[in-house]
């Protein structure tokens, strides 16, 4: 009397583990990226906070007399850190004494979101040679 699997036993069960994990795998990443787009435009809200607290503490959003600022500027000058930040995204922000403009650009895709005019606009665009100077 034999004991334990044959060979073709075997080999089904492997075919069946690798026909998931090719199903479970890519649909695992795309709701790790929608993840990081939404945490991407939820630390773009928070900015704006940020950003209309300053105003409202120093009657401008120029911090320092700068007119725009990167991610560790913004680190330094408004005491904002990222949520769910894995380097992919890049956040910037151009600020006059009465307005600021913020945009976050995933950086492998070229894919953007921008919020202007004390956020009475936002637009986004997923196509990286569209122009991130104005919204609609």
């Amino acid at each position: 009397m034999q004991k334990g699997f044959t060979l073709i036993e075997l080999l089904i069960t492997v075919a069946i583990l690798a026909v998931v994990a090719a199903i479970a795998i890519p649909a695992y990443n795309g709701y790790i990226a929608t993840a990081r787009v939404g945490a991407a435009q939820e630390n773009a809200d928070t900015l704006r906070v940020f950003m209309e607290d300053y105003y409202l503490d120093n009657g401008t959003y120029k911090a320092g007399g700068s007119s725009s600022f990167n991610k560790t500027q913004l680190e330094t000058n408004f005491g904002w850190r990222p949520d769910g930040d894995h380097g992919e995204y890049t956040y910037a922000v151009t600020a006059t004494t009465n307005n600021w403009n913020i945009v976050v650009t995933h950086t492998p895709s070229g894919a953007w979101l921008r919020c202007e005019n004390r956020m009475n606009k936002c637009c986004s665009n997923n196509d990286a040679g569209a122009t991130k100077t104005a919204c609609p």
